[in-house]
Formats: structure tokens, C-alpha cells, sequence
């Protein structure tokens, strides 16, 4: 196992049922989930299209791509 789990006080109701869990395999990710309340958040995986890439590159002074990078998962 390579994250870690605890339970902990809810930040939306005080409740003391507030289920945390974070793991960096493969990548950063965390999530949690109030047995009192029902508050619940945890990491999306998503992609991002060719022009959301772009606008951020311009946005941090980077040069647009003409097309994204192969990701290494998909590499076969």
C-alpha cells in the first residue's frame, strides 16, 4: 500500500466521522468522505484538449503546440 488513511474532524460539520485518504501512486491524489454529513472531495483524473493546453502555455510565457506529447501509458 502506498498512501495513508486516518480519520479525522469534517471541515463542513465538525463531525468526528471524516474518513481522509492520500496516496502519490500514481501521481498526487487525496480524497474524503463524512459519515455524518456526507461532505465528500477527492482527485479527478482528466485531459486536457489542445486549445486548454495552449491558453495555459500562453498564460505561463510557453510557446504553443502544434499537438499534445504522447503520454508514456499510452506507449505500447
Amino acid at each position: 500500500m502506498s498512501g495513508s488513511s486516518d480519520v479525522v474532524i469534517c471541515p463542513a460539520c465538525g463531525g468526528k466521522h471524516f474518513n481522509v485518504y492520500t496516496d502519490w501512486k500514481p501521481h498526487d491524489c487525496v480524497n474524503g468522505e463524512c459519515l455524518d454529513c456526507g461532505y465528500t472531495y477527492y482527485t479527478i483524473d482528466d485531459e486536457l484538449t489542445l486549445e486548454e493546453v495552449n491558453s495555459l502555455r500562453t498564460d505561463w510565457g510557453l510557446k504553443p503546440l502544434k499537438k499534445l506529447k504522447k503520454r508514456l501509458s499510452d506507449k505500447k
